[in-house]
């Protein structure tokens, strides 16, 4: 079952699935289907395929914009876009912003968002917030953290955008080195903003306001949220239509995003690859963010996700889950967790955690390792393109 809306939604959706029944890179995936009701959700694996068979730049026109996504996997996806939709939705979404007081012309914005292997969130900022006719001061997360401190002091921002797992790695240098920073205003993207983490950020940088916003580079950027007012719950720019797949109405299901300012390569029914649902407040409808779809992993042939670690990871700023298999072909799990604790907790604190996991994993000594580690923000892994910190590190 499918929550679209309202009516209005679904004639916007029966006609842009017309076009895009005629697109080059579609005209296959959806030819046995008549109407738009019977087709089928697009996910990242089938667009992976499509685009490998049928998108050939060379061929093309004119000039698009190229997006990655994939993460820093050896088959990224990369997605075209035309360029004049593409600046037409950051037009919409930075009057969305500015509409909304997020941003204004006197705003003064620290940006350590990622630029790098054609991952490019830092230089997106950049625009929607020249098209709010605000000011940024374009560091990137490849810049040194005792260089966003030296640009923070010059120019007196009011405003630190950033992925969280950036952002914990900026707190841990100003703690470490004794600095100051005073910005009241943040805005995240890429990764969720743990509460553990969002307390921290506030307490270190004098942060008042907290802001977000939601996308995929599949889609662009379409959602934005006031985080410090209702975190979770994102207002939908006006050209994107959100539809849920739910077992029952009102339940969290699969979000499926169509985008019809993309209409040279269309983008219908995606699956972004996260779970939400539909909500009614005070006459205006808003997406209700729950989390990524559950993610998973195998050890000794048994199956788990995330979620069943729940108490193991608890109230971490972050964590991390580290999978390896030694020379002597022994499993090992190890989960690293970035929390504040004292010195005189710290051995019954790891003791217990430990025995949870242990617990949960069955776990062998003569076949299998498990550790819960307590650790610094910067010995986490972290994607030097996206600036991210992947939950999952599996190196086997």
């Amino acid at each position: 079952m499918r929550h679209v809306g309202t009516g209005k939604a679904a004639k916007i959706l029966d006609e842009y699935f017309r076009s895009a029944r005629l697109s080059h890179l579609f005209c296959e995936f959806y030819k046995e289907y008549p109407d738009y009701e019977s087709a089928p959700v697009l996910s990242k694996k089938e667009l992976t395929a499509i685009l490998k068979e049928r998108f050939n730049l060379q061929d093309e026109h004119a000039g698009v914009y190229l997006v990655r996504s994939g993460g820093s996997t050896q088959n990224p996806l990369i997605f075209p876009v035309d360029i004049g939709e593409n600046l037409r939705q950051r037009q919409v979404l930075a009057d969305s912003l500015s509409e909304a007081g997020v941003f204004s012309p006197k705003t003064i914005a620290l940006n350590i968002f990622g630029y790098s292997d054609m991952y490019r969130t830092a230089a997106i900022m950049d625009d929607i917030l020249e098209r709010c006719r605000a000011t940024s001061l374009p560091m990137s997360a490849h810049a040194s953290y005792e260089d966003m401190c030296h640009a923070a002091g010059h120019f007196m921002p009011d405003f630190i955008l950033g992925t969280p797992s950036k952002l914990l790695r900026l707190v841990e240098f100003l703690t470490t080195n004794n600095k100051q920073l005073t910005i009241p205003n943040l805005l995240f993207s890429g990764e969720f903003l743990r509460s553990g983490l969002q307390r921290l950020v506030e307490k270190t940088l004098g942060v008042k306001q907290v802001y977000a916003l939601y996308g995929a580079a599949e889609t662009g950027i379409w959602g934005w949220c006031d985080f410090s007012r209702s975190s979770g719950f994102y207002r939908v720019i006006p050209g994107v239509v959100i539809e849920i797949e739910a077992p029952e109405h009102g339940e969290f299901g699969r979000i499926l995003v169509t985008n019809t300012y993309r209409t040279r390569f269309p983008v219908f029914r995606y699956a972004i690859g996260d779970l939400g649902r539909l909500v009614d407040i005070d006459g205006l409808t808003y997406l209700e963010l729950r989390a990524r779809e559950s993610k998973s992993f195998i050890l000794c042939e048994q199956h788990y996700d995330l979620e069943d670690f729940s108490a193991v990871v608890g109230d971490a700023d972050a964590f991390q889950f580290r999978l390896q298999t030694s020379q002597n072909l022994v499993e090992e799990i190890e989960i690293l967790l970035v929390q504040e604790v004292t010195e005189g907790q710290r051995g019954n604190f790891l003791s217990e955690k430990n025995d949870l996991l242990r617990k949960l994993v069955s776990y062998n000594p003569k076949w299998m390792k498990a550790e819960v580690r307590l650790v610094s923000a910067g010995e986490l892994f972290i994607d030097p393109n996206t600036g991210k910190t992947p939950a999952i590190l599996d190196t086997r």
